[in-house]
């Protein structure tokens, strides 16, 4: 019970209290946590004060709360205290800032400021700090504690920086020092001085804290300038050999940037004789404007004989120094391109390149000076597994050019005339082990060694292990490593030895040629196989000339033949025995027979028994039924006729077709397929159809003949060789554009020509027409007829069949006629005299029957 009344009484002093005041202020001091940035929590005021306050004595601050008796703290800006009114108003709301503080006369003013400073003593709410300096010294502070006139701490001082936050005025000295560079750049540089490093420093505009950099920028041209140029990216990504910031001094990024930056002779002989001489002096040299890391001096006679000395680097960009020129020296280094024009003609010339580049993999590179005579070419593969190819003097060893002319030593070849150093060195795919089986992906090494004639090998070691390279490199090296292992292959391409380890084992193939095939079991693909005398996985089966079928082993074909070989007349495989069966798949099948030598061939056919593929393979090949000279019965495959046999020719009972057995037609079928005429009007003898055009056979056994006006032209055919609209046509009855008929060589319909035109469309229609002029009628009937006749005194010319009542009915001035072309009279033939005026004067109002 007295607890319980202990704590009542408590509570009760607490509202009284809160009643009393009712304010909330932060108190505490610098020495507690969350007192300088205000965050520690509020309480209340206990003993009636009125305000909140922040304020510092120099070394700390104290936030807390205020009467009205204690009236040294002001709610205004300016002084060492700040009061407030509000609930929890000098918190986070209220920071007062911490500034370095130290004079001019401070020697270590200048340094970087470390650790925390001092608190500013008066409060304004857009304190800074500043660092700044003064006549020539340094100086550091708040600005709240500089007179009431100085709102800006850097106002008319360059070599001054003012900043938010606590003790962010730490730099070192030369940060807002006023700072001189060389600012230029190589594009814009007539006299050379920003290139040679030798151009004035000029006063920063930006502030660069002391530092100058210089880089290579795009197409290799120098900067320089001020560091406040660049930007935080460019300042963190500048090291290296192209870009550099340095702070030793004002102008510090004078002299040759970057220091490697090549010099060489540059002059042309067109505009100094003297230029061709040898060089000692540097009266030509100069450093190369443009900035290249891997930069050469080069010396050269170009093709139009003249001679110039410079650096690739200011050639044009698609321009190599010694493209193609013999007489050319490319060499790195100070001036190294000193040599006279006589000497560099006279200098030995050698293949000067490595495998990167594709002409000296292949050992086709253009020859180059040496730079001098008596000097010898190489080439070898360097540490890097890269070919190289150059002259002796480059070697940098005395132990490198005794390789190169070591008789016995084959890893470097040295020769003495010009661009001898040639030699085709070859790559090999090298291993030993469980990978090596596998199928090698992508290009082999080096050979170790030179041999000339070297091969590559792959091969089984006691039938069990893979080991693949180079014939040079065995040990001792060996002219065929395959000798005594038939599990062993050989080849002399790069790279060639890739194939997987099943590739050369023991291969068998079918081995054969049709030609020779006296059983058919070449062409049938049932021949056995047997083993290849040069083993490599791979059988074959191809088209050779004259249409025979040859099958065998890959190692037997070229390597030319074996990159040929795709399509569909050659097939490489990989099993045993793989290139049995038809090849190719598509290859024809025909009823081959003769009925003299058996009299059922000429029964119609079923079933294989007399089927056989056709021996000679032709792309385009067909069967074939017919009826010979000699009456004797025979089928078979157009391609064993021979290249220029026409199958049917002058054969009267022939059939030709595609597919598989279509040549299956009894004898008697053949004989009385459908026969048509087959021709057009162009051939004059098809327009009557007289006896020089002979019936020949239709496709289709059963078909029809016709004939029909198409585009003004007359055609005669069989009409499976008409589309299904057109056929639809010439069987309609009631259509007479196209007549039908089905006995052998029925098509025979006379069809005439006619003149057909109208005088009221055409001006030359009332004179006499000429016969090549005349059309045939667009409708077919028996004895047709042309017309020519006057109609209201202008001349009308046509078919009769393409009136609806005979063409002279009622018409005195009308003649018919049945040849063709027969209607081209001239009009005035065709009036009469049987034409009477017919009028009466009792009528005639204008007197013209009067008048006659």
């Amino acid at each position: 019970m007295v607890r319980q009344n202990w704590i009542l009484l408590a509570v009760v002093g607490a509202v009284l209290i809160y009643e009393a005041s009712g304010l909330n202020c932060v108190v505490c001091n610098s020495q507690e946590a969350n007192c300088v940035d205000g965050s520690k929590p509020s309480e209340a005021c206990t003993n009636g004060e009125t305000s909140c306050y922040l304020r510092t004595n120099g070394a700390n601050i104290n936030r807390g709360c205020l009467t009205d008796a204690q009236p040294d703290c002001p709610a205004v800006e300016g002084s060492t205290c700040i009061k407030c009114t509000s609930d929890d108003c000098n918190n986070q709301q209220l920071k007062w800032p911490q500034c370095h503080k130290c004079a001019t006369t401070d020697a270590t003013c200048s340094d970087a400021q470390t650790g925390a400073g001092s608190f500013c003593t008066n409060y304004i709410s857009a304190n800074k700090c500043y660092e700044r300096f003064s006549a020539g010294k340094v100086e550091r502070g708040c600005q709240s504690d500089l007179p009431a006139a100085a709102n800006n701490p850097c106002e008319g001082n360059d070599q001054c920086i003012a900043c938010d936050g606590n003790n962010c005025n730490s730099d070192e000295g030369r940060v807002f020092q006023e700072t001189t560079c060389v600012q230029c750049d190589t594009s814009n540089d007539a006299d050379g001085k920003c290139l040679d490093g030798s151009a004035a420093a000029t006063k920063c505009v930006e502030m660069s804290g002391g530092k100058c950099y210089s880089r290579i920028i795009a197409n290799g041209v120098l900067e320089r300038g001020c560091s406040g140029k660049l930007t935080p990216v460019e300042v963190t990504a500048c090291t290296g050999t192209t870009c550099a910031i340095c702070t030793e001094d004002n102008g510090c990024n004078k002299g040759i940037f970057p220091a490697d930056r090549l010099q060489c002779h540059q002059c042309k002989k067109a505009d100094s004789a003297s230029c061709s001489d040898e060089l000692t002096t540097e009266v030509n040299s100069k450093i190369c404007s443009i900035y290249q890391a891997d930069d050469k001096c080069y010396s050269r006679v170009k093709d139009d004989q003249s001679f110039d000395r410079g650096c690739q680097s200011n050639l044009p960009a698609n321009e190599k120094s010694c493209n193609g020129l013999a007489n050319c020296f490319e060499c790195d280094g100070k001036n190294c391109n000193s040599l006279s024009e006589q000497t560099l003609k006279d200098s030995t010339k050698c293949q000067r390149c490595t495998s990167d580049d594709a002409g000296c993999l292949a050992g086709t590179a253009p020859v180059q000076s040496c730079g001098q005579t008596g000097d010898s070419c190489f080439v070898r593969i360097n540490n890097d597994g890269k070919l190289e190819r150059d002259c002796l003097s480059t070697l940098k060893t005395d132990d490198e050019k005794v390789k190169c002319n070591s008789d016995t030593d084959k890893t470097c070849i040295a020769c003495t005339e010009a661009g001898c150093n040639n030699q085709k060195w070859l790559k090999c795919h090298k291993c030993k082990g469980g990978a090596c089986k596998d199928e090698q992906a992508g290009e082999g090494e080096h050979c170790t060694n030179y041999k000339e004639s070297d091969k590559c090998y792959e091969r089984f070691l006691d039938g069990t292990d893979v080991d693949r390279g180079c014939e040079s490199d065995l040990d001792p090296a060996t002219e065929n490593v395959c000798v005594a292992n038939q599990q062993c292959k050989t080849c002399d391409v790069d790279s060639c030895n890739n194939d997987v380890s099943t590739a050369f084992l023991e291969t068998k193939c079918v081995q054969c040629k049709s030609s020779e095939d006296a059983d058919g079991s070449c062409l049938k693909g049932t021949k056995a196989e047997e083993i290849c005398a040069v083993p490599d996985g791979k059988c074959y089966s191809r088209i050779i000339a004259g249409g025979v079928l040859e099958r065998g082993c890959r190692s037997a074909l070229t390597a030319q033949e074996q990159t040929a070989c795709t399509g569909e007349q050659c097939n490489l495989c990989g099993d045993v025995g793989c290139n049995k069966g038809v090849f190719p798949e598509n290859r024809l099948l025909c009823y081959q027979c003769q009925s003299t030598d058996d009299a059922s061939c000429s029964n119609e056919l079923t079933g294989d028994a007399k089927a056989g593929l056709c021996k000679i393979w032709k792309a385009d090949d067909k069967c074939y039924s017919r009826v010979t000279a000699a009456l004797n019965f025979e089928r078979g495959c157009q391609s064993d006729l021979g290249d220029n046999a026409n199958v049917c020719d002058a054969l009267n009972d022939c059939l030709e077709c595609d597919g598989k057995n279509c040549n299956s037609l009894s004898e008697q079928k053949l004989k009385n397929r459908a026969k048509c005429l087959k021709c057009d009007s162009e051939d004059t003898s098809c327009v009557d159809a007289t006896s020089e055009i002979v019936s020949a056979n239709c496709d289709n056994v059963e078909d029809s003949c016709f004939v029909r006006v198409n585009n003004g032209k007359l055609e005669r055919n069989c009409l499976n060789t008409l589309g299904e609209a057109d056929q639809a046509k010439c069987k309609d009855a009631n259509d007479q554009s196209c007549v039908t008929c089905t006995g052998q060589g029925c098509n025979v319909e006379k069809w005439i020509k006619c003149h057909q035109c109208k005088e009221s469309s055409s001006s030359t229609c009332n004179a006499e027409q000429v016969d090549a002029n005349a059309q045939f009628c667009p409708k077919y009937k028996v004895d047709n007829q042309c017309y020519e006749r006057l109609e209201s005194e202008k001349v009308v010319r046509g078919c009769s069949n393409d009136l609806s009542e005979a063409a002279c009915t009622n018409n005195l001035e009308c003649r018919t006629c049945a040849e063709s072309a027969c209607n081209k009279a001239a009009a005035n033939s065709l009036k009469t005299n049987q034409r009477c005026l017919q009028c009466s004067t009792a009528s005639d109002d204008g007197g013209l029957c009067l008048a006659g």
